[in-house]
């Protein structure tokens, strides 16, 4: 089953998801999208038009979305204005949603990337993902 963002188009499922977790994923216009549903919500609990609504507002979004890691990683050792890339933007039912960049140039952090947390329109937190313990599987 697909899903349609309004004003964005179509997700397509991913294949090889956990157990309880379902997920669409698609890249327009250079912007990499990702919804997932984890038991006991379901697809009828996505608010399509609000993921449709912020990813047509995705420019100034993400334009947010930098301020907010300056704003964090701004006193790291090796920071600068390129520090971030490669945005994905990742949604769940509700209203809290993220950013990820996944390209990150500041030593000491992880190749997870930097997570923008978001509630509507609002950054609620930004995580630099360097506590986080990567598995050797």
């Amino acid at each position: 089953m697909t899903i349609t963002i309004p004003g964005f188009g179509e997700l397509t499922p991913v294949d090889h998801t956990p157990e309880g977790v379902a997920c669409w994923n698609s890249t327009h216009a250079g912007t990499s999208v990702s919804v997932l549903v984890e038991d006991p919500a379901s697809p009828d609990d996505l608010d399509l038009p609000f993921i449709g609504s912020v990813l047509g507002d995705r420019e100034r979004l993400l334009a947010v979305a930098h301020s907010a890691v300056a704003e964090h990683l701004r006193e790291r050792p090796g920071y600068g204005p390129d520090a971030v890339a490669e945005p994905e933007f990742t949604f769940h039912p509700g209203r809290d949603w993220l950013v990820r960049f996944a390209e990150c140039r500041v030593p000491g952090l992880t190749e997870l990337g930097v997570v923008v947390v978001f509630n509507g329109g609002d950054v609620v937190g930004v995580d630099d993902m360097a506590d986080v313990e990567l598995s050797d599987d």
